[in-house]
């Protein structure tokens, strides 16, 4: 096992790879050494979160590096306290200590075995079970925010689940104010942006959740509480899916992005290697070799093996020098397809997994570009009338139709051709003429002329329009 220092772990940046070893300096005045067995967050050259072993015994380590590492690790202290101090559940913290070479800082906390993350467990959660873990989790805020204390980057990873006990992680980005209690429009606010990341359709958990709130900080219930706290929501949900989108072109903990000037890419580091990049760098070839599946004047299709499994590369062609000349200043067709898919993941909207968009450019200038995706396999939405009992099909179609409409988004080309049916029901594909709308009105109008276009598929079909209009119209 390598024994690694401050300094190794700056210069290994997101290559650093477990397990390693650290000789740590307690603050006690002992020297200990301990191993890394998991890294479970890195934010490269600053902090790095991990489980690690000392003495046969699991522990979570948060290793600060860099020059700001004392700071950090003050300030992750002061919050942990903060949580504490405001009596709500976290996991201890054990000792301090300082690493090997100069500007680093290690902080252990007692590891909860066997504990999942708020998001993990809410997927597996019926309703009912739902409402209890928000309920449970919103009354520690209620608690924070009586003891003044704000979790300034609060989202669902903040909070562990282990036998049903609800921790409070993280306080790096814990604060407490002077006053003794958060006042009415700052704990809405913080509880509109922990509520913002749970998709929309769970909003109406909010009135059986809010009383337990308010109870726990001795308010008197009012109505327009209620409101006031969902209108926020949809502000920040907002902001937060702007958010989102736009960082599905830059590089983060996600998604690796290199800008030159002739080619711009951006791949899901999961997919990111030597053997991808040399794929990535002719992809020309990777279609020629792989099973076409589509060639048009617009767009060539092919599903192809990449090192990481099957991929579906779909290459936007310039079809004339006039073409060419319209798109140079444009955003790629590839580019919204690759923003639309995001915006689609952020909605809980099913379509296929994004691996890499690549832009063929010449400075400021656009030619050609690639959007690549996972490839599923599956039949399309045309074959709906050659089969026996289509219903779950039909209904998982129409299930992201009225998603679509509920957050005010028209795909534009309803074809039954971009409807892929898998085994985990159906997705949307075909995503660069999709477009968000925030007049009611142009809302409207989108959603008039996308059913309109869908129901065309069906004219041939009575059976399936006759079903489709009839799921279309049930509340």
């Amino acid at each position: 096992m390598n024994n690694l220092n401050a300094e190794s772990l700056i210069k290994a940046g997101r290559s650093l790879r477990e397990p390693f070893q650290l000789t740590v300096h307690k603050d006690d005045g002992t020297v200990c050494q301990i191993g890394v067995l998991k890294i479970l967050r890195l934010l490269p050259r600053r902090r790095i979160a991990a489980v690690a072993e000392l003495d046969g015994r699991q522990i979570l380590v948060k290793l600060f590096i860099g020059r700001f590492a004392g700071r950090y690790t003050r300030r992750e202290v002061r919050g942990v306290k903060a949580i504490e101090a405001a009596g709500v559940l976290t996991p201890s913290l054990e000792w301090l200590g300082t690493l090997e070479a100069e500007g680093g800082k290690v902080v252990a906390f007692e590891f909860l075995g066997g504990a999942r993350d708020l998001i993990d467990v809410w997927r597996e959660s019926s309703e009912e079970e739902r409402l209890l873990i928000m309920q449970g989790v919103i009354s520690d805020l209620a608690k924070l925010h009586e003891g003044g204390v704000v979790q300034n980057d609060i989202h669902p990873e903040n909070f562990l689940i282990q036998n049903g006990r609800i921790y409070t992680i993280d306080g790096g980005d814990v604060s407490r104010k002077r006053v003794d209690k958060l006042s009415e429009g700052k704990s809405l606010d913080n509880l509109a942006l922990f509520v913002a990341q749970f998709h929309a359709r769970h909003d109406n958990l909010m009135s059986k959740v809010l009383p337990v709130y308010e109870s726990e900080r001795h308010w008197q219930p009012k109505d327009s509480r209620l409101e006031n706290l969902l209108s926020q929501v949809r502000k920040k949900r907002d902001i937060r899916k702007n958010d989102y989108v736009k960082k599905a072109f830059r590089e983060c903990t996600r998604l690796s992005c290199v800008s030159r000037f002739r080619r711009f890419t951006v791949c899901e580091r999961r997919y990111d290697s030597p053997e991808m990049q040399t794929m990535l760098n002719d992809l020309d070839s990777a279609i020629e070799s792989g099973q076409l599946l589509k060639n048009g004047n617009t767009a060539t299709v092919a599903k192809v093996n990449s090192p990481s499994g099957p991929l579906a590369i779909k290459r936007y062609n310039i079809k004339s020098s006039g073409h060419l000349l319209n798109r140079l200043f444009r955003k790629s067709r590839a580019w919204v397809s690759w923003g639309n898919t995001f915006r689609l993941e952020f909605l809980g909207i099913k379509t296929l997994k994004p691996v890499a968009l690549v832009e063929e450019r010449f400075g400021p200038f656009r030619g050609r570009a690639y959007f690549i995706t996972e490839y599923e396999q599956g039949c399309d939405a045309t074959t709906l009338a050659e089969k026996s009992n289509p219903d779950a099909e039909m209904r998982s179609i129409v299930e992201i139709l009225r998603k679509l409409e509920e957050a005010g988004v028209s795909h534009g080309d309803l074809k039954a051709s971009n409807f892929l049916l898998t085994g985990e029901g159906a997705a949307i594909i075909d995503l660069d003429s999709m477009t968000e709308h925030s007049l009611y009105r142009l809302k409207e109008q989108a959603r008039i002329r996308d059913r309109a276009r869908f129901m065309r598929n069906w004219t041939s079909a009575p059976v399936v329009e006759k079903r489709f209009a009839d799921l279309l119209q049930a509340p």
